[in-house]
């Protein structure tokens, strides 16, 4: 895979090393306050060639377009930032939690800031840079240490009879960096200090990456104080410094790896450390011979051919897990339906809100991928139903489908790589199940709300499903009996979002909202009696209409139709008034609620009485209705029955997806968990990187790792076996080798294994090809291939027999056979030639070879003239091969990387486009956003694409169509909103800027970039009040909001009010106490309120940081004059 990634200028050295993966890199030079950047330092690391540095505005245009592939952040600022974009995302942990919170000077609650940040990290991959930096997070993540490549560094020479120490801030960062500690070991030695250390006179910053390293070549000795409580034992300085071949000085750290007196010396003992500098500046051949075992140290345990292997395993991983958790499996994987967390669920019904399948679509949405299919509710039926007051808007499906449209039509409309786990159709009175439903071999549901209506309709169609879910309970046990087979009792629901409390007085006695017939009958005869007595108020409202109703209600009357459990009940009590409703027997009932708890049942005769004795008993009234909300709150919303149904389908499903995995899946789990002691010989020993194809469990690579600590990496078809093996191997894929797009890049592997895998497959020529190029120079491929020259199996052919066994060479599962010949000539044609043999030998060949015949009996036949190499391969049960590619240049490399079918196609034409946009070449680009979205209709990356695209051609009604029609599929898509608000503020259409930006709230309340463009938009309207409003929520959501602050504050100054803005400069400043800007800020804030003392102590804090900061000494001055006659 090739990736296109975003990530931000924290650590320059970090991201030179990220950069060696080859990856395409974007990275956002981060503003640190208002108007000041963090821009690259090449005193620090030169810009490598792959890197791209950009700003945060060009990363949110190329983020808008679907640029991107991945994002790797570096703090917790950094995924604030992006929160609002559907990527893959990995953070990097370089820092323990600890560690800044005592930096930050202990004002931030550790587990009230875990708690706030932890739906940031939801779905995002973590790196930590040690394994105390986990354990500190206690978060689970992969832990990759930093690697180096020695061969970049050494040339050590330790000529200057000097101590050298490298670091940014250390006095400032005393508690983590030991500068306090380091200056009592090095006493009164000679020391150069490199780094940002405005306090430390003597400090300066290195002049480039080779000043840097000529500092570690000609300096005798490196220091490093980093405390155990709040650091590792090293750092990416220090273990330069230790590839160069400098010896290292280090007080005591559990995590360092030096070893006293072996690559360096280590103590608590300061005065040991003391007199150790002193003993290697006076010997400059012990020094070096320490440098040279501290050289050693690095290239075995900080490598960086494994720092670079765990990345690109980690972000492989990402990408894949990402496009799991949307439904999408590229690589065809296998998982059982149980084990399958997110599941892709195929809905089918008319988009009509107020009907049960609208809520369990918002519910299922919440934790599954969901894809609609349907129409949707017209006009004629709006008004055939009385539906005229329905104040809501109704939404297209993903997928059109009419009553005729085939569900075949449907299927091939999904994305590709989008498999349902189960169909489910929901009844809405309006549609009818797919004629060729029947035809399709997975799971498929339905939802029966009116079965004491259309008993006999509903018999019909459950026919046609492997599952029932039945609204009413009454009618389980018939359908039970009439032979459909899993029927369920699944109760009506409520949607608190919708159906929720509304705060508002209560206005009148009786509320009811519903159908009222023209003629008498029971319903119509119960409110008539009702209205005489009371304040009756009947409607005919929906949706959060029918809620406010409600809420405005004392008591809420409701009726059954043919005593069915309705909708009403659950969304009444939702609403937190009283509901009084009849017993409907036999609906369930009594079974979810009871009498007098969380609601009122009443019988017809005694209506008006039940009905006067609550409105008159305000205590028993509001108490009974208390709880029957929370009653509902808590069990009996759709996201309950969205949980019911998956569970129900959990236990149930024995194997959903029934596909074939293979003959190989019939095997006992034990035949996956063999060591192949047979193979190990031939793998070198040197192998640090191994891949083995049908790794079983993984028992073969656990013992590899044992013998040097390799990385393998295993491919297992079998699902079962995939899993255990993902708990010994460092990465496991489950799938099969011969269709799944390998997440690898060429020259990743030292060896790969084929233990009894090539011979069960349908194209193992193929799968030779297909993996070639992730061999490294000299890399080899080790594999064992029965023999079917073997005499028994000619024996039985010239007995006219071919008999397939459990096992062995004519095992029942293998699909190739072959000689050494065919095995010679395979691997040839592969591109391999074969450089060691291993036969495994028939104990009957000894003997035989014994004889020196030249001829072999089968039985009636004879075969003659054999040489002996030809008669012993009669007796060879198995080769053991090893072999390397041959005549591999990276031409022909490349070319068989590129062969089947790319992983990411639809990605690499979006790529493709945007840089056809890039470059000016719109036309293009506006060609291949329109081949994706042939390929995939409704990708909304496409559309806003071709939306930006059509801007740039200076035709916004285009632009402006695209943006809407990914609103009008995706309601609630949050950047499409953005994106119409953006186009309409570079239109002046002030209203329906403030509209989208408005929808954008919709979907995200908490979309702080949607806050301050509505902040923004007041501006333009000169309420200066307003804006301070949004620009002040903005902040509550993301403190972090630079845009938020640059307005909020020339706002402040405008309506001379600083209140507000004191406020969250000050909240900044707990989470960034050395953002100098922004503290200046805040002290200039403070003098404008009149808080002199506070604004001269934080004006000298700057000048301490910064002595020269012009600003900062002006405002001193008038602070301080000012202060003098207050006093």
């Amino acid at each position: 895979m090739n990736f296109k990634i975003l990530s931000f200028n924290w650590h320059e050295p970090y991201l030179c090393l990220l950069a060696q993966l080859g990856y395409e890199f974007q990275i956002v030079e981060p503003e640190v306050a208002p108007g000041h950047y963090r821009r690259w330092d090449e005193n620090m690391r030169p810009v490598p060639e792959n890197v791209r540095l950009i700003t945060m505005t060009t990363a949110q245009e190329m983020l808008e377009l679907g640029e991107f592939d991945l994002i790797i952040a570096h703090n917790i600022k950094d995924l604030i930032t992006v929160k609002d974009y559907s990527l893959p995302k990995i953070i990097v942990f370089h820092n323990c939690l600890t560690t800044e919170i005592e930096l930050g000077k202990a004002k931030v609650n550790r587990n009230e800031y875990l708690e706030k940040i932890d739906f940031l990290l939801e779905g995002v991959q973590k790196v930590f840079i040690s394994e105390k930096k986990r354990q500190d997070w206690g978060a689970n993540g992969e832990v990759i240490l930093p690697g180096l490549d020695i061969a970049d560094y050494g040339g050590y020479r330790g000529e200057r009879e000097r101590v050298l120490q490298v670091g940014n801030m250390l006095q400032e960062r005393d508690l983590m960096m030991g500068y306090s500690v380091s200056k009592k070991i090095v006493g009164d030695h000679p020391l150069t200090t490199l780094g940002l250390n405005r306090n430390l006179p003597e400090s300066r910053l290195s002049k480039g990456f080779q000043d840097l390293i000529e500092h570690f070549r000609s300096s005798r000795v490196f220091i490093n104080t980093t405390v155990e409580e709040f650091e590792d034992g090293y750092n990416l300085s220090m273990l330069e410094a230790m590839a160069t071949g400098m010896p290292v000085i280090s007080s005591g750290n559990k995590s360092s790896p030096i070893e006293d007196g072996k690559n360096g010396y280590i103590s608590n003992d300061l005065e040991y450390l003391n007199q150790r500098i002193d003993f290697l500046l006076s010997n400059p051949e012990e020094a070096r011979k320490l440098g040279e075992k501290a050289k050693e140290t690095v290239q075995e345990k900080f490598p960086l051919t494994r720092f670079l292997q765990s990345w690109r395993n980690v972000i492989e991983k990402s990408a894949l897990d990402y496009l799991e958790r949307t439904g999408i499996n590229l690589n065809n994987t296998h998982k059982p339906f149980k084990e399958k967390i997110r599941k892709n669920i195929l809905m089918d019904f008319v988009s009509y809100p107020a009907t049960t399948a609208y809520f369990l679509e918002r519910a299922f949405r919440q934790k599954h991928n969901v894809i609609t299919c349907g129409s949707q509710l017209n006009d004629q039926i709006i008004k055939l139903w009385n539906l005229e007051d329905l104040n809501w808007e109704i939404t297209p499906q993903d997928i059109y489908r009419s009553n005729t449209t085939l569900l075949q039509k449907v299927m091939e409309d999904l994305p590709e790589g989008w498999k349902p786990d189960f169909y489910l159709w929901v009844e809405t009175g309006l549609s009818d199940i797919p004629k060729d439903l029947g035809d399709f071999d997975m799971p498929k549901a339905c939802y029966l709300i009116d079965t004491h209506i259309h008993f006999e309709r509903h018999l019909e169609i459950a026919q046609n499903f492997d599952f029932v879910f039945l609204a009413q309970k009454a009618y389980v046990q018939q359908m039970l009996k009439a032979g459909i087979e899993n029927v369920m009792w699944l109760p009506l629901a409520c949607d608190p979002e919708i159906h929720g409390k509304v705060e508002a007085d209560k206005e009148f006695d009786v509320g009811f909202v519903g159908s009222i017939t023209s003629t008498p009958d029971r319903r119509r005869n119960l409110l008539e009696r009702l209205r005489k007595q009371f304040d009756l108020k009947p409607q005919r409202k929906f949706m959060n209409e029918m809620a406010e109703h409600y809420s405005k209600a004392h008591i809420i009357f409701n009726n059954a139709i043919n005593n069915d459990l309705n909708m009403r009940v659950f969304e009444a009590l939702c609403s937190g008034s009283l509901l009084v409703t009849d017993s409907a027997l036999g609906s369930g009932l009594d079974e979810l609620f009871q009498n007098k708890k969380h609601l009122i049942i009443y019988k017809d005769e005694d209506l008006e009485e039940t009905v006067s004795h609550y409105l008159q008993n305000n205590e028993d009234r509001e108490r009974i209705s208390n709880e029957g909300r929370k009653e509902v709150l808590a069990r009996h919303t759709y996201e309950h029955r969205t949980e019911a149904m998956i569970s129900f389908l959990n236990d149930t499903i024995l194997n959903a997806e029934k596909e074939i995995l293979g003959p190989m899946n019939e095997k006992p789990i034990s035949y996956y968990e063999n060591v192949r002691n047979d193979l190990i010989p031939l793998i070198p020993n040197d192998a640090r990187c191994i891949l083995e194809i049908g790794c079983g469990t993984g028992r073969t690579g656990q013992e590899l790792k044992k013998r040097n600590g390799a990385f393998v990496a295993g491919i297992e078809l079998n699902p079962i076996a995939a899993n255990l093996a993902k708990d010994v191997l460092d990465d496991v894929i489950q799938g099969d080798i011969a269709t799944i797009d390998l997440p690898y890049t060429a020259g990743s592997f030292d060896c790969i294994i084929f233990a009894d895998v090539l011979e069960h497959l349908v194209d193992p020529l193929s799968v030779l090809m297909k993996v070639r190029p992730l061999l490294k120079n000299q890399g080899t491929v080790v594999t064992s291939i029965p023999n079917v020259q073997f005499h028994g199996v000619i024996h039985q052919l010239i007995e006219g027999n071919w008999t397939y066994e459990k096992e062995g060479i004519l095992d029942e599962t293998h699909l190739r056979f072959f000689t050494y010949k065919e095995i010679e000539k395979m691997f040839v044609k592969a591109g391999y030639g074969i450089h060691a043999v291993e036969e495994v030998m028939d104990p009957q060949y000894e003997k035989i070879s014994l004889n020196n015949t030249s001829a072999l009996n089968f039985g009636r036949t004879q075969i003659k003239d054999l040489s002996q190499e030809e008669i012993k391969r009669f007796f060879v049960f198995q080769y053991l091969i090893s072999a390397k590619p041959i005549n591999v240049n990276e031409n022909e490399v490349n070319g068989m990387s590129q062969r089947g079918e790319t992983l990411f196609k639809i990605d690499s034409i979006l790529l493709e486009a945007s840089k056809a946009s890039d470059t000016g070449e719109h036309e293009t680009a506006r060609k291949l956003y329109e081949e994706v979205i042939q390929l995939s209709p409704g990708n909304a990356q496409a559309m806003i694409g071709m939306g930006n695209t059509y801007m740039k051609l200076q035709l916004p009604e285009k632009a402006e169509s695209y943006f809407e029609l990914v609103c009008l599929k995706d309601p609630n898509n949050s950047k499409a909103w953005q994106g119409l608000g953006l186009l309409a503020l570079h239109k002046s259409d002030i209203k329906k800027a403030d509209i989208s930006f408005n929808k954008s709230l919709e979907s995200d309340p908490e979309n702080d970039k949607a806050l301050c463009g509505l902040g923004m938009l007041r501006i333009n309207r000169e309420d200066l009040e307003g804006a301070v409003e949004y620009f002040c929520r903005a902040l509550e959501v993301n403190p972090d909001n630079i845009s938020a602050y640059k307005f909020l504050l020339e706002i402040s100054y405008k309506l001379e009010r600083f209140e507000e803005i004191e406020k969250y400069l000050s909240q900044f400043m707990e989470l960034h106490p050395g953002n100098i800007n922004m503290l200046f800020a805040l002290a200039g804030v403070q003098y404008k309120l009149g808080k002199l003392e506070e604004s001269i102590t934080n004006l000298e804090c700057i000048l301490a940081l910064d002595p020269q900061h012009e600003s900062g000494l002006k405002l001193l001055d008038t602070a301080k004059s000012d202060l003098v006659p207050s006093k």
